[in-house]
């Protein structure tokens, strides 16, 4: 990704900016690192974690409040955001389980719990914050997304789906924010925290940092930005977007279809709306690119 700023020429005074997920790893770091830049903050966990983040954000002269909340019951940190700073100008959605399992032994519950959480969690979220955002004519969502939504992974459909879903509902908010002045974007970070502990080997530990995720996350809440509909992987100080590679495909005239004639070869384009997929499937003209 580029036009990246550092994370100190990034100012936030006067936003209001909510994390959910805000008592360690990632989202602490967010809070410690969005505080410096000067913003308002009000920051979410299920435990008594947030609260100490808070203190010590204020504790160095910061403005943080916090509140104990489900990310599926985001009414606490909405009432507090609007009560304490009057505005909500950013929100970042952070929070998340693993039920870590091969699909075949995966059970229901497993598999619903962290759709609930990860998707469900990021829709209300999203959700509580729009039309105060709407009415704002301001704002910038973040969501979380990961290489297991991207990539899929070994033990984690459930994870991945809902990762994936992430995706696909961050290009939604962007597509329907854009009249409203609401941006939206998904970072899919690569760092060393309590869930990512278990599955990382030494030289991840040592490199993948969380303060390395920061400088992508605050370019992305920057006022002055207007990236959305963004897939940011970041990981180590390095940051890319990502987006759809098609092929040139093969029109099916009768017969069986030669799969090979899918593949990639000399030539692609680069679809990014539906319109882009039904033009293709019209027989339209296609703006190609050479490997």
């Amino acid at each position: 990704m580029t036009d990246l700023s550092p994370l100190p020429s990034v100012d936030l005074r006067g936003s209001t900016i909510v994390v959910v997920g805000a008592s360690r790893g990632i989202g602490r770091q967010y809070a410690v690192d969005l505080a410096q830049a000067g913003a308002n903050l009000v920051l979410t966990g299920r435990g008594a974690g947030a609260a100490l983040v808070a203190e010590a954000i204020r504790g160095d002269g910061g403005a943080a409040v916090s509140v104990q909340c489900d990310i599926r019951d985001p009414a606490p940190f909405v009432d507090a955001a609007l009560s304490e700073f009057g505005a909500i100008d950013g929100l970042v959605v952070n929070a998340g389980i693993v039920r870590d399992r091969s699909f075949a032994k995966m059970s229901a519950e497993e598999w619903s719990e962290v759709i609930d959480v990860h998707l469900g969690g990021s829709f209300a979220c999203a959700q509580a914050v729009w039309e105060i955002m709407a009415t704002q004519r301001r704002g910038s969502i973040v969501l979380t997304t990961s290489g297991a939504g991207l990539h899929g992974a070994f033990g984690q459909a459930n994870y991945a789906a809902a990762k994936g879903g992430i995706i696909g509902l961050t290009k939604t908010l962007a597509i329907e924010g854009q009249r409203l002045g609401i941006r939206a974007n998904a970072i899919a970070p690569m760092a060393l925290t309590e869930m990512t502990g278990t599955v990382f080997n030494d030289r991840m530990k040592a490199k993948l940092r969380p303060e390395q995720i920061s400088p992508f996350l605050l370019a992305l809440l920057d006022p002055r930005s207007t990236l959305t509909g963004e897939i940011v992987e970041c990981g180590g100080g390095w940051g890319a977007m990502m987006r759809w590679q098609r092929s040139t495909g093969t029109v099916w005239a009768h017969g069986s279809v030669d799969t090979t004639a899918l593949a990639f070869g000399a030539e692609f384009d680069l679809p990014a709306t539906t319109a882009d997929s039904l033009g293709a499937a019209l027989g339209d003209p296609r703006t190609m690119h050479k490997m």
